[in-house]
């Protein structure tokens, strides 16, 4: 073979392994890219859910307060009941973007506030204390840490 033959062989050789790295580069640099969008995206969904978790924890804590009273009137505990289930039919749907914790905190607090609303709270719970709980988990639910941490 000749010189000139091997020479285009090897030239040849090296534009195809440079192409197909460029191709992987570019591949892999669209993927990061593709991974960096729906992370923020996620973030941005979970961020919103976490402060429609504690809008609603805003929205029951009066009526169980009202509800709980003695002697509690049907008007508080039918409207603690109503906003109960609004708020378990919210959990359903968005309980995916919540944290564990705070899946978990929230949910139990719904369903209490609606047990006292249908007067069936079992004895022994503590709504108040399942409030706290769940306000708790929900402020610290969503991520501030990681953000704060990647900024620093």
């Amino acid at each position: 073979m000749s010189e000139f033959v091997q020479g285009a062989l090897v030239a040849g050789s090296f534009a195809l392994a440079s192409a197909f790295a460029t191709q992987m580069f570019s591949l892999l640099l669209e993927k990061r890219r593709e991974d960096a969008s729906y992370r923020v995206n996620l973030y941005d969904r979970r961020l919103a859910v976490h402060q429609q978790g504690y809008k609603w924890l805003m929205d029951l804590i009066e009526p169980l307060r009202g509800a709980m009273r003695t002697p509690a009137g049907d008007h508080e505990k039918r409207q603690l009941t109503e906003l109960g289930l609004a708020a378990r039919d919210w959990w359903d749907a968005n309980c995916l973007y919540l944290d564990p914790a705070s899946r978990v905190k929230l949910v139990d607090f719904i369903e209490d506030a609606r047990s006292v609303g249908e007067g069936s709270l079992p004895d022994g719970v503590d709504p108040i204390k399942r409030y706290r709980d769940a306000l708790r988990a929900v402020e610290e639910g969503i991520g501030m840490k990681h953000v704060e941490r990647a900024a620093r």
